[in-house]
């Protein structure tokens, strides 16, 4: 069977990861599993936390096998994109999926994964391929939205929209080489570095399939809670402009809906966050790039700020 690396990034979040960890286990999929934990600078507690709780699961029960992990801490809170570089230079399978601490994966994904993963490459596929699948939302004490991804479509265009194709890297398997192919995570992306990832990854003529069906196969615990509005906005600002020649290849009325959206995004984290005033500020910005997308927004799902 397959050697797979699976890549977790993890800060601050004992519980989550030991959410995520339990999820690997509870995998069907009968390959080697190498676990890689990269704790960003956690406090000292929480240290030993993430310590006891990778050497439980480094031991098998009755219920799970025991997992293979490699444990390793920043000295200090680098931030997500410096902990995804650290995690790709420790890869040493051939293959490679990634899991954020506190998402968790339902048994069947790397089965079903692989079992695709496999068909492509039998069929001498040159380009660099990423399977990805379908999940679920659960928003914090919400019900789970199941989401698909649609690949059959022009990708460049459905990762900028971001609506029916979404720069998750928790849904994917692929080579170790394609994802090393692309190079290193953009360290001034304190947000959003996956969708550069992913943006990358097409322009390097990677291709992403999906599992045929309608099952999910993960979910992502969703929650605002903390985020910062013009970091998230800044970030989209960047992407922008480093990939403003892809933005323009779809035209003026497609550019301006993404810089609507781009603030509409950070009203919503500046709204959940009980920031009305900032939120206040992005949605006047939001309803002057595209005041008639504004309005229709309102009438239809009001606005509390």
């Amino acid at each position: 069977m397959a050697e797979l690396d699976i890549l977790i990034p993890h800060y601050n979040d004992p519980e989550g990861l030991v959410l995520s960890l339990r999820s690997i286990r509870r995998q069907r999929w009968a390959g080697d599993k190498r676990v890689v934990i990269v704790d960003d600078g956690s406090p000292e507690d929480v240290r030993s936390a993430v310590k006891a709780i990778v050497e439980d699961h480094r031991r098998s029960d009755e219920n799970a096998p025991a997992l293979f992990c490699d444990l390793v801490f920043n000295e200090t809170n680098r931030g997500r994109p410096f902990t995804r570089n650290v995690l790709l230079d420790a890869i040493e399978s051939p293959y490679v999926s990634w899991l954020d601490a506190g998402d968790e994966w339902y048994p069947n994904k790397l089965a079903a994964q692989f079992e695709l993963l496999e068909v492509t490459e039998a069929a001498h596929n040159r380009r660099p391929t990423w399977i990805t699948c379908n999940y679920d939302w659960r928003w914090s004490g919400g019900k789970k939205k199941k989401n698909h991804q649609r690949t059959e479509q022009d990708q460049h265009r459905a990762l900028l929209m971001g609506s029916n194709l979404r720069a998750y890297l928790w849904t994917l398997l692929g080579s170790a080489e394609s994802f090393k192919c692309v190079g290193y995570f953009d360290e001034r992306l304190a947000r959003m570095q996956d969708l550069d990832y992913f943006i990358r990854f097409v322009s390097h003529g990677g291709v992403i399939r999906n599992i045929e069906g309608n099952h999910t196969y993960c979910v992502y615990h969703k929650s605002d809670v903390g985020r910062n509005a013009d970091e998230i906005r800044a970030c989209n600002a960047l992407i922008y402009d480093k990939h403003r020649v892809i933005f323009n290849r779809y035209g003026e009325n497609f550019k301006k809906m993404r810089l609507y959206n781009m603030d509409m995004l950070a009203a919503r984290f500046a709204q959940n966050n009980k920031d009305k005033g900032k939120a206040r500020y992005y949605l006047w910005n939001a309803f002057k790039n595209r005041p008639w997308a504004f309005m229709k927004h309102v009438s239809k799902r009001g606005l509390s700020a």
